[in-house]
């Protein structure tokens, strides 16, 4: 834990930590809240109860992981919901060991006590922040669920792609949670959403992320998926929301994009990052972009 430094972190207005990027110099999350970001933006989008009533087993991926608060946070509402599920998977990936070095931190908040019970005695590795294969219960009121816990180290632009001709179509859920689209590019293209695509669980898997980038619900809509919106945080617009067209019109309490929303995803905005074999530079990503918007939009 020597690693950690007082300095590098940053209480938000829910009493949440969060951390600032010394490479971005952007949070890790809204300012309003760290655990209320993945509530509201990430978790409750999922529309957990069909799922934990209906799926014996549930899969989710979190990429970008960070300090942990959107897999954490579906693991406490999923334990409130007393599911019929039997076992529970997390896949999550991150390159950077440091906001791991937090994860004790983290589930010190009194929001997270029963899953800090369970994972300091059973998974202490993940408490210390430790790439690595895990398991722990979750403890629910009538019964307890296993969950299997594999914390990736890597780029996601190298492991998602090589995960779909390993895992299918099994994530009820995916959490796409990186750095901002403009500082980023790399990280927000259609080439990767396409591999989302191909990972869902068909017909109810759900990607969900705080960005409402034109060039990102763009991307998604390309990609042959149907994109909403979700509830704002703090002073931000909400994030957005991408579902299967078999999935589009099962849900009623859906936020459907506003006009305007919908009509910058037809112009200029809403032309998608490309990056088909995910080895090109932010930079020659960006040029590209702008190349096609004048080509499109001269």
């Amino acid at each position: 834990m020597s690693n950690q430094s007082d300095e590098d972190t940053h209480i938000t207005e829910d009493g949440s930590l969060t951390l600032k990027d010394e490479e971005t110099g952007e949070l890790y999350h809204n300012r309003a809240g760290a655990y209320t970001e993945a509530l509201v933006n990430f978790v409750e989008p999922l529309n957990l109860l069909p799922l934990a009533s209906q799926r014996r087993q549930l899969a989710f991926l979190d990429v970008c992981f960070g300090l942990g608060y959107n897999t954490f946070t579906l693991l406490n509402e999923l334990a409130n919901l007393d599911p019929e599920t039997d076992s529970i998977k997390v896949v999550a990936i991150e390159k950077f060991q440091k906001p791991l070095l937090y994860i004790s931190r983290v589930l010190a908040d009194r929001r997270f006590q029963k899953l800090m019970e369970q994972v300091s005695s059973q998974a202490p590795g993940l408490l210390q922040g430790n790439f690595g294969i895990y398991t722990f219960t979750l403890p629910c009121k009538s019964r307890s669920v296993r969950v299997h816990f594999d914390l990736l180290q890597g780029d996601l632009r190298q492991v998602v792609p090589s995960m779909v001709p390993k895992y299918g179509k099994v994530f009820d859920g995916i959490f796409h949670d990186p750095f901002s689209p403009r500082r980023v590019p790399e990280l927000w293209t259609i080439d990767l959403f396409e591999c989302y695509r191909k990972l869902l669980f068909e017909p109810t898997g759900t990607v969900v992320t705080y960005s409402a980038a034109s060039a990102v619900r763009s991307a998604f809509k390309k990609c042959g998926m149907c994109v909403f919106r979700t509830t704002a945080v703090g002073e931000k617009n909400g994030g957005t929301l991408v579902v299967l067209p078999s999935n589009a019109a099962t849900e009623t309490h859906r936020l459907p994009l506003l006009d305007e929303e919908s009509q910058k995803l037809a112009g200029r905005a809403g032309v998608p990052y490309r990056d088909s074999n995910f080895c090109k530079s932010s930079k020659e990503i960006e040029q590209a972009r702008e190349a096609e918007q004048k080509l499109l939009f001269p």
